[in-house]
């Protein structure tokens, strides 16, 4: 095996590893995506459910896009999960502020990882380019030898 072979081998080496980390952080990034959307969903739900006001009928998401119909007995406190499977009855209010500061910190890390893939993408193209680039100079040595 040629020099230039070897250096076509190891440039595609890093080329799949590239892609193997731009496919890990596509997935990371559609689970965040995910999470972004439920919590949203979740801040207006409870929103919803507070304007409501005692007594309405209101439909409660149950998940997979399916509700029930429900009657607002509390519209002023909800459940909570706060971590660790704990859950706390507490005023809407402050569920919105937690709610409002997850929602930035997995909007902060939305960002962070779409900057990575752009750097990530960027050095991609350009080790496609090397590799391009490279194996057309392996094939003109080639045919210049034939």
């Amino acid at each position: 095996m040629s020099a230039g072979e070897s250096d076509l081998r190891r440039g595609m080496a890093v080329l799949d590893q590239y892609r193997s980390q731009l496919e890990a952080l596509l997935q990371q990034q559609e689970i965040i995506r995910i999470s972004l959307e439920e919590h949203m969903r979740a801040r207006e739900t409870l929103l919803r459910y507070q304007k409501a006001g005692a007594g309405a009928e209101v439909l409660m998401p149950v998940g997979a896009n399916s509700f029930v119909v429900a009657e607002a007995r509390d519209p002023e406190r909800a459940f909570v999960g706060i971590g660790s499977d704990l859950i706390v009855h507490d005023a809407i209010p402050a569920q919105l502020e937690r709610l409002d500061a997850r929602i930035k910190s997995i909007s902060e890390a939305a960002n962070a990882i779409g900057q990575r893939i752009g750097e990530v993408q960027e050095r991609a193209e350009a080790q496609g380019a090397f590799v391009q680039d490279l194996y057309a100079r392996l094939q003109g040595e080639q045919g210049e030898r034939s």
